[in-house]
């Protein structure tokens, strides 16, 4: 990683048991293609799923809204422009792997490998600490970044 993973843990405000885990997920496909390992790719999938599931259920529990509505609320949250804003406030593409092409062209890196990022560190943060954890990390890193901007949009 570019920088130290402890640092990472405390960006992401988790501190996981298989360090292994965190490595992966900030493990680009072309960093895994050059140098070997596994990339984030599957831990994308899963953090997809239970991001899907934990803005479910909050919405649910927080709106009596109907399905059509909670839908469209959900669909807007774990949308690619949140998730790679919430990766880019944490700073997190300092720590993430990437082969040299990637590298040289980092700065054109788009929305949605940015946004993979945070779903590979959730399904990371899933894996090794549950879902509780996983819930923390969205509304601490993804909700409340929505909500401040909210609040601050006329």
């Amino acid at each position: 990683m570019a920088q130290d993973p402890k640092s990472a843990e405390k960006i992401i405000g988790y501190t996981f048991r298989n360090a292994s885990l965190l490595r992966c997920a900030l493990t680009h496909k072309s960093f895994a293609n050059e140098y070997g390992g596994e990339s984030n790719g599957r831990l994308e999938y899963l953090g997809d799923s239970v991001l899907n599931l934990i803005v479910a259920e909050l919405l649910y529990r927080a709106t009596p809204e109907e399905e059509g509505v909670l839908t469209e609320l959900r669909q807007h949250i774990v949308s690619r422009e949140p998730l790679a804003a919430a990766v880019r406030e944490m700073g997190l593409l300092s720590y993430y792997r990437l082969g040299r092409g990637a590298q040289e062209n980092v700065q054109l890196f788009g929305v949605k490998p940015t946004s993979d990022v945070f779903e590979s560190v959730l399904g990371a943060i899933y894996l090794d600490g549950g879902m509780e954890s996983a819930r923390v990390f969205v509304q601490t890193h993804l909700l409340r970044s929505i909500e401040q901007k909210s609040a601050t949009q006329p």
